[in-house]
């Protein structure tokens, strides 16, 4: 009886630790395919991810205590390149960001830890 009364308080005591009142600010990077065209994203995680003309596609998320984190400071992505599929597989280069320019994000703040920032892809801004 006394080893599962020392269990469950150790196991109390190591709860409470692991509590934290502090804040965590989640950030999400989303790219919007505004362009008439299909446009893919090759990931070493994922492989390739078709984003549709008209769509969106979440890419990374990010967290930090201290604030929301820029596109250019996540770790989750170091450069942006989206390809288009030519008839025969091919995949042709269209867009290139690198580096990662924070300008060119959007930045929306959904509550007072979230937000997300976003790459609008428009025709102009494909080769």
């Amino acid at each position: 009886m006394k080893k599962l009364l020392l269990l469950l308080l150790a196991s109390l005591l190591m709860s409470m630790q692991c509590e934290s009142d502090d804040p965590v600010y989640g950030t999400e990077y989303i790219i919007k395919n505004s362009s008439s065209i299909d446009l893919i994203l090759i990931t070493e995680e994922a492989g390739e991810i078709v984003i549709e003309s008209q769509s969106s596609q979440f890419i990374a998320v990010a967290t930090d205590l201290n604030g929301f984190v820029d596109p250019s400071d996540t770790i989750a992505f170091e450069e942006i390149t989206l390809y288009r599929a030519e008839d025969d597989g091919t995949k042709v280069s269209v867009y290139e960001q690198k580096p990662i320019v924070d300008s060119l994000w959007m930045f929306e703040e959904s509550s007072s830890y979230d937000a997300e920032y976003r790459l609008i892809i428009t025709d102009d801004l494909l080769n």
